[in-house]
């Protein structure tokens, strides 16, 4: 290894751990998290591997993922530092790519220059608001993973160990299949950068990427034609390399959710100008490519690794992500090196005070930004924030507020999904159980004062509301009873048993009830279930001995 390297390596990896050491305490997000951990019990069963290598579960194929997360248990603090720790491993691994990419380019002139390029470089990649995403969120690992062993992928490629590359760029789709585009960046590599060409390998590795592709298509759930047309298609596609490279230069209002939009629109103007921007860099990039070979390999290294999330073939809920940026920002930073490089009238003092202060400033912009993953709650205030209109946010924000213990709240950005989705049924569900609990607690107050005339309508509209509120029901026949109204109290007492309230007075309610009415069989058979719910409750034995002797 040459001199400079290690010390690189080791600066990039700790000051990416530094900056992302806050979200080591974070818990985990109401935001896949629960899923991938707390009700996945195929990481702590038997047969994980087996498992891991055939299932599709959480629409990914990722079974190096599975096991990676099964070897560090599912605990928030567990993952975390897995995450933190994968990404100061990549943030090492891309310093010693941007140092042999600079050194292959020829462009590091005077000396200290190499290393300030490499190193400036490196952290623009680590330090960036964009990484946030991928180190905060838990379930967002696999792109840590799949990232570094595309990076190893890359740099035995570029000392000529083809075969291990291909090797390596397997075990990166096997965390996830993010990096399709790798073999042809492989074969980019060839003429100005790679020791040798090697086509042979690079087949390999695209009919490798082929496969992965059909596997992880295969567990997806994508949006078909009808749901997602090929205009909207074709304007997510063509802006995103424009886009992603404008949150780049001006990383404020991430978003942790840039849901695709509910009524999808085809913008004609922004497809053509989309496409003839990026034909026209391509096609300039290719006649400077001797020039600038590393600035024509970084475009094209961009487009092959940002493909697969560009649009045209939308899955999920995104329309734009900033995970999507991790593979893909590599090579951009690979181009801040190569110009950094080539700065041949500037000083080496400016250069490197110039690097400085915008590493600090991203630093800065980073450690802010990781502060909104804390707590599901803070997440989505965020997201709202940013997008009031956003209903993925908003019904997030509510459930985390519902689990939070603050109703009133969680009711209000129920009310707010409804109004931007009127037909959300799950939205319209947990806003109805919401309101039914409050209305009992309601009742419940009116209740223990006395005022069951006031108490019954609260109750009656909470079991309207959510027809599973098994105390709400039970509270409600007892009062109706109370109140002379046996009719009405005999299917809210038959529910509220039904329902696992099984209480002697409810028993011995329903009973009286069935007798006013001269259902003398239906009494008894209440009291002797009764009975062998309570053995020995004297109010039932003696019900049913009176009862008996009628």
């Amino acid at each position: 290894m040459e001199r400079g390297r290690p010390a690189g390596a080791l600066l990039a990896a700790a000051a990416s751990a530094a900056v992302f050491s806050r979200v080591l305490g974070y818990p985990f997000l109401n935001w896949d998290d629960q899923d991938v951990f707390l009700r996945n019990e195929a990481l702590r069963a038997p047969g994980l591997v087996e498992w891991a290598f055939t299932t599709r579960y959480m629409e990914h194929y990722q079974p190096l993922s599975w096991i990676a997360w099964a070897a560090g248990g599912p605990t928030p603090a567990a993952a975390h530092a897995l995450n933190v720790v994968l990404h100061a491993a990549c943030a090492a691994c891309v310093y010693l790519l941007m140092w042999a990419g600079v050194k292959a380019s020829d462009r590091a002139d005077v000396t200290g220059r190499r290393e300030i390029a490499a190193i400036t470089a490196t952290l623009f990649w680590a330090l960036h608001p964009l990484r946030v995403e991928v180190v905060a969120w838990p379930s967002a690992m696999p792109y840590a993973l799949a990232l570094l062993f595309a990076l190893l992928a890359t740099l035995a490629w570029l000392g000529g160990r083809f075969w291990t590359a291909i090797g390596l760029f397997a075990m990166s789709l096997l965390a996830r299949p993010i990096a399709l585009g790798l073999p042809l960046v492989f074969l980019a590599l060839g003429p100005a950068f790679a020791k040798a060409p090697a086509r042979k390998p690079a087949l390999v590795g695209l009919l490798l990427a082929m496969a992965f592709a059909l596997a992880e298509s295969s567990a997806r759930l994508t949006a078909s034609l009808a749901e997602f047309g090929v205009g909207p298609r074709l304007t997510l596609a063509a802006t995103a390399p424009f886009l992603y490279l404008w949150r780049t230069i001006v990383p404020i209002n991430l978003t942790p959710l840039d849901p695709l939009a509910l009524t999808p629109r085809t913008d004609p103007l922004l497809i053509v100008l989309g496409v003839a921007g990026s034909v026209l860099i391509s096609v300039a990039a290719w006649r400077w490519r001797r020039e600038q070979p590393a600035l024509a390999l970084s475009w094209l290294a961009y487009l092959a690794l940002l493909a697969p999330a560009m649009g045209l073939v939308p899955s999920g809920l995104q329309a734009t992500a900033d995970r999507y940026t991790y593979l893909a920002a590599v090579p951009v930073s690979f181009a801040i090196a190569a110009g950094i490089a080539g700065l041949a009238r500037a000083s080496i003092a400016v250069v490197a005070t110039a690097g400085a202060a915008a590493v600090a400033v991203l630093a800065v912009l980073t450690w802010g930004q990781s502060g909104y993953w804390r707590d599901s709650v803070t997440l989505w205030t965020r997201a709202v924030e940013i997008d009031p209109r956003n209903d993925v946010a908003l019904y997030n924000l509510a459930a985390a507020l519902d689990e939070a213990g603050r109703s009133d709240e969680a009711l209000t950005r129920y009310d707010q999904v409804l109004a931007v989705v009127p037909a959300h049924a799950d939205a319209q569900r947990n806003r109805d159980r919401l309101r039914a609990r409050t209305l009992e607690a309601e009742a419940n107050r009116l209740a223990g004062a006395g005022n069951l005339e006031a108490a019954v309508p609260r109750y009656a509209e909470a079991v309207r509301l959510d027809d599973r509120r098994a105390h709400s029901h039970a509270a409600l026949g007892m009062a109706l009873t109370q109140l002379g109204r046996l009719g009405e109290a005999r299917p809210h007492l038959q529910a509220a048993l039904e329902q696992g309230i099984t209480g002697a007075p409810i028993f011995n309610a329903l009973a009286y009830g069935l007798m006013q009415s001269g259902d003398r069989e239906g009494a008894l058979a209440v009291l002797r279930r009764a009975q062998r719910a309570h053995p020995k409750d004297p109010d039932i034995a003696r019900n049913l001995a009176l009862l008996s002797q009628r």
